[in-house]
């Protein structure tokens, strides 16, 4: 009877060194860092982005097409700094129409 409470606290003692060690383990990955997200859109002559930090700092911007047939032109405003965890919303204007939006996003 000795010889198998022996072996049960042995049993025990190697499964919490294993609990012990897989915790560490966990506990030293890196967590995955995720970059500000926006929702971008727009109507007649505006364009905006909706934009919410992720769990880093980063830069976004908003892209939109200006004009009418063979005019059309790309224009991007400046580059934000947003937060981790912030919102804001970027805007842009045109002097005819809006085409079409959408954003970027970079690392800080």
């Amino acid at each position: 009877m000795r010889r198998i409470s022996v072996i049960v606290t042995a049993a025990a003692a190697l499964l919490a060194a294993g609990t012990v060690l897989a915790t560490a383990e966990a506990s030293a990955a890196p967590a995955l860092k995720s970059l500000a997200t926006c929702s971008a859109h727009y109507a007649n002559t505006a364009a905006w982005a909706d934009c919410t930090g992720g769990t880093q700092k980063s830069w976004v911007r908003l892209g939109y097409n200006c004009g009418v047939g063979p005019l059309n032109a790309d224009h991007h405003t400046s580059w934000v700094v947003l937060n981790a965890g912030a919102q804001r919303t970027i805007s842009a204007e045109c002097n005819v129409r809006v085409n079409s939006a959408w954003y970027n996003s970079r690392v800080y």
